[in-house]
């Protein structure tokens, strides 16, 4: 695995991994999997969680940063619209656009440690103003819902939704995490 390094500017040292400078700040991220870019005059550093880390996608992705009209955000899959900007915290995740507003969702950690890079891809649903992400979704004219995991569902009766996620009985145990070239799209 890579060693991290050091940086210093005015007076200031910061260690990690993929440090940068820009005019008026220096930063590094925590892990040789996270990134860090400078944009809007600042360094932003972003390390995935650590569930992303052990369970990579099949496809390597690379976190990134991106920036609109001075407003920063960090991750996989980030999406600019309407002078917005956001992304989601895993490759796993979906974003969308509902009435002008980005909306961004991840599934929960125990299903990427169940389903590792085999995570099936969730998707939103809008009804009117609502949106709702995730598995197994409905939605009425007015309402959208979702299950939070690839097992649980939806049901839509007389207008009234009942979701259930069953719980993950997975117990993950985990030896060291794999090197970063294989985790990172180059």
């Amino acid at each position: 695995p890579p060693s991290p390094e050091c940086i210093s500017s005015r007076g200031r040292t910061v260690c990690g991994f993929q440090c940068k400078t820009s005019a008026s700040d220096l930063d590094c991220a925590q892990t040789p999997y996270g990134t860090c870019e400078v944009t809007n005059g600042g360094v932003y550093c972003w390390d995935p969680p650590r569930v992303v880390i052990f369970h990579p996608p099949r496809t390597p992705v690379s976190p990134e940063c991106k920036s609109v009209r001075g407003k920063v955000a960090c991750g996989f899959n980030c999406r600019l619209s309407n002078g917005e900007v956001a992304c989601n915290n895993t490759p796993y995740g979906v974003c969308t656009t509902h009435f002008g507003k980005l909306v961004c969702w991840d599934p929960p950690e125990s299903v990427i440690h169940e389903y590792a890079e085999a995570t099936p891809r969730p998707w939103c649903v809008n009804a009117s103003e609502d949106i709702a992400c995730g598995f197994d979704c409905k939605s009425t004219r007015t309402e959208a819902r979702c299950a939070s995991t690839p097992r649980g569902v939806c049901k839509l009766v007389d207008q009234q939704f009942t979701c259930f996620d069953p719980p993950s009985l997975l117990h993950c145990v985990h030896g060291g995490p794999p090197e970063p070239a294989r985790a990172r799209a180059r």
